[in-house]
């Protein structure tokens, strides 16, 4: 058993544990070891373990915290505590669990409420015209957004994307599965309209850039890092959305040019349990392609095709038998 006493002990020890654990995500460990060293470890840290139980909680750390966060901020620091607490116990470093049981509905008699949405299905034309005015005035500062808004994908795995994930030949990009959330493979089909907007990216970057590893470089050749994304998305919105608002319009316009349910989910790397997956099997390449296809068709409809210049026609509501034709080269 350690000497381990204190409620800042345990934390302490297992941000040390997370914070060098990369099957977390990035975002998930500096998130935590803000929330635990600004809020839990000043106000609990002293806290003997033997003194450790819901008033106690309640009385120093979580009654204050509503007085000037969110209900929804104050449940993941509940989150992160309980985890601290439940790690040592399983690993034998402290004899009992003294919030084992615990639920953030044990102090909070409220609803939680979702984050409402930046978006509704109305902006998609003019977010789109805005994110092509960026491309084509800057492709280098504007690609991150567009491909991001085109493919649904989150920004930690958008960032993480090498020139080696991407085939043109076989008109796909693939994440690998040690760069998303999910922890699969991910394959997304890659449609002529990607295919030419990657060769306007190619030929607007630096050429240091150009030999880098990575889809999206900065100055040198080393990957852009999750901030200076962050701060790219600040400038181009306003601060008035962020990079996952961008996903989550994306799945609700798949809904508005009738993509199938699970087709949308995979798309967006949702984890949709065995059942649903073994049925999609068979031909779910196939499946995602004609639905990136009616996705980008739809964007071409608001003015994707300004930023790309491929010739595609494709109605977006057409059925899942129709196939996109092309008139020119599309890269």
């Amino acid at each position: 058993m350690s000497a381990m006493k204190t409620v800042g002990d345990v934390v302490s020890w297992w941000l040390s544990r997370i914070e060098n654990d990369n099957t977390r995500s990035e975002s998930y460990r500096k998130s935590m070891a803000s929330l635990m060293r600004k809020h839990v470890i000043p106000r609990a840290g002293k806290m003997l373990l033997k003194k450790v139980n819901k008033v106690s909680i309640d009385d120093s750390l979580i009654f204050p915290l509503h007085q000037t966060l969110k209900p929804r901020t104050i449940q993941k620091v509940l989150q992160g505590l309980r985890q601290a607490f439940r790690m040592a116990e399983d690993l034998g470093r402290i004899k009992d669990n003294p919030l084992k049981g615990t639920t953030f509905k044990d102090f909070y008699k409220g609803k939680l409420r979702p984050k409402p949405a930046a978006f509704s299905r109305v902006d998609l034309a003019w977010l789109v015209a805005l994110l092509v005015e960026n491309f084509n005035a800057d492709p280098v500062k504007g690609m991150l957004p567009l491909m991001m808004l085109a493919h649904g994908t989150r920004i930690a795995e958008s960032l993480k994307a090498e020139w080696v994930h991407i085939s043109l030949d076989e008109r796909i990009w693939i994440i690998p599965e040690s760069n998303n959330k999910s922890r699969r493979q991910h394959p997304l089909p890659l449609t002529p309209q990607i295919v030419a907007l990657l060769g306007r990216y190619r030929a607007a970057l630096p050429d240091p850039r150009l030999k880098a590893t990575w889809v999206f470089s900065v100055r040198g050749g080393s990957r852009m890092a999750n901030t200076s994304a962050h701060a790219l998305f600040r400038k181009v919105s306003g601060r008035q959305w962020s990079s996952h608002d961008l996903r989550k319009l994306m799945r609700s316009s798949l809904t508005d040019i009738g993509i199938d349910h699970h087709v949308a989910e995979i798309l967006l790397n949702h984890t949709l349990g065995a059942t649903a997956e073994t049925y999609l099997t068979r031909d779910l390449m196939d499946r995602m392609r004609d639905a990136m296809e009616r996705w980008h068709a739809r964007l071409d409809e608001l003015g994707f095709a300004e930023a790309h210049g491929a010739k595609v026609a494709l109605p977006a509501l057409l059925s899942n038998r129709a196939r996109p034709y092309s008139a020119g080269d599309s890269a």
